[in-house]
């Protein structure tokens, strides 16, 4: 058990400092090497920014994870520095009194963005309230829909229960949500992995879940006449696509909520 004197705290907040510094660090060389890309012309500067974006969205979740598993975990969090080289085997021990293979990791580090119960959890929750509406980019490896919607970076899939016609099928596990929906009277079996996924909302509600490190660069940074073209591709039926959402006046139409 950790002691909670002061040089005790005063170590783990270094550690938690440092294991920080690590996760940014590594982010920043994702953004030079976009900036590099875009200096290059290999890559545009829309998707150069949106780099930008992610990085600051990935940076301000590291602290939040890393800062509340500190409290929650803090042996946890000591386990996560020796397993990223910044702690000692045998500063560990001093500290916890025992081997860091006995105590689990707190994974602080871990990207959310591939955390597929992370997202499973959220979208459970959002089911218990209503029908739900996933944000997806349909253009993701492993995605299940009918061919005219694959290209659709900002396709929006109505799922829930109750709904008519019914999602009899409907699945939600680690590694993605599907079921039978409906497009224009066809039904087709649709699969989702999490990692295509980047929004959901309950129907009918302002808030919901964003994942902004999932977000496509150019969806975040989509204009609004692009976006509210988008917003009209398709139209379905019960558990289809439910594109009439509300039109933004401006950038992207995601915004970061609870």
């Amino acid at each position: 058990m950790l002691e909670r004197d002061p040089r005790t705290m005063a170590r783990l907040q270094s550690v938690v400092t440092a294991l920080i510094e690590l996760r940014i660090s590594s982010s920043l060389i994702e953004v030079d090497r976009a900036l590099a890309q875009w200096r290059a012309g290999e890559l545009g500067a829309l998707a150069a920014h949106g780099a930008l974006l992610k990085h600051a969205a990935r940076c301000e979740r590291t602290v939040e994870r890393v800062g509340a598993a500190a409290g929650d975990r803090p042996e946890g969090i000591l386990r996560d520095a020796v397993d990223a080289g910044i702690l000692e085997e045998t500063a560990f021990v001093a500290l916890v009194g025992k081997p860091s293979a006995e105590i689990s990791p707190a994974e602080s580090l871990r990207d959310e963005e591939s955390d597929g119960p992370n997202k499973r959890r959220a979208v459970e929750a959002l089911l218990e309230r209503g029908p739900v509406l996933l944000h997806l980019d349909a253009r993701h490896p492993g995605v299940e829909l009918p061919e005219h919607l694959r290209g659709n970076a900002r396709l929006v899939l109505r799922f829930g229960y109750g709904l008519t016609p019914s999602i009899a099928d409907l699945t939600v596990d680690d590694s993605r949500i599907s079921g039978t929906l409906t497009f224009g009277g066809v039904p087709f079996l649709c699969k989702i992995p999490w990692a295509a996924m980047y929004a959901a909302m309950v129907e009918g509600e302002e808030r919901g879940t964003v994942w902004p490190e999932d977000v496509p660069g150019d969806v975040l940074l989509a204009p609004a006449d692009e976006t509210e073209d988008a917003a009209g591709e398709a139209e379905g039926e019960g558990g289809g696509p439910q594109q009439e959402q509300p039109r933004p006046k401006r950038g992207s139409h995601l915004k970061l909520v609870d």
